[in-house]
């Protein structure tokens, strides 16, 4: 498994950051552990389906403020909320597409140190309906993910053509 963490140091920002990414993230796996373990796999679909629901709930929210529901737009909004922890480069971008290459994400060094990246995937599987959810003409794929060990995250989100 490759180290979801290549940056060593860290800003006092990003520490403390890490800390309140890592309470939240054990706070979080717990709840999720205790309903599979009353629940089963039906427990586990459950919180994962009151997870994804309640993201885009929120965020939804957040894109009645923006001026638009361009490509660009949804560039720009989503790296203000991007966590300090992260590190990314964007590694193309145009009109209709745009490419990210995360090499560090809080998410996925928490729970992959702890061996929950199962629990954390939550996070990782919101990225598609978000994008969705701002505008059914943009797109989102990923083929690498620091949280199931890879070298990246390689996030690519794009305008669907009109076939």
């Amino acid at each position: 498994m490759t180290d979801p963490s290549p940056i060593k140091s860290r800003s006092e920002a990003e520490e403390r950051e890490a800390a309140v990414v890592e309470l939240f993230a054990a706070l979080y796996s717990r709840t999720i552990d205790e309903m599979k373990k009353k629940y089963g796999q039906d427990g586990f679909e459950l919180a994962r389906t009151a997870f994804l629901d309640a993201m885009l709930e929120g965020w939804t929210k957040e894109y009645e403020k923006l001026p638009d529901r361009s490509l660009e737009t949804y560039v720009r909004w989503l790296t203000s909320i991007v966590l300090k922890g992260a590190h990314y480069e964007i590694v193309e971008s145009s009109k209709t597409s745009v490419r990210f290459r995360f090499t560090a994400c809080p998410w996925a060094i928490f729970f992959s140190q702890t061996w929950q990246a199962g629990n954390g995937a939550f996070f990782c599987e919101a990225d598609k309906p978000m994008i969705e959810a701002f505008n059914d003409r943009l797109d989102f794929e990923i083929t690498q993910k620091l949280m199931d060990g890879d070298a990246c995250c390689d996030h690519h989100y794009f305008l669907k053509s009109s076939d």
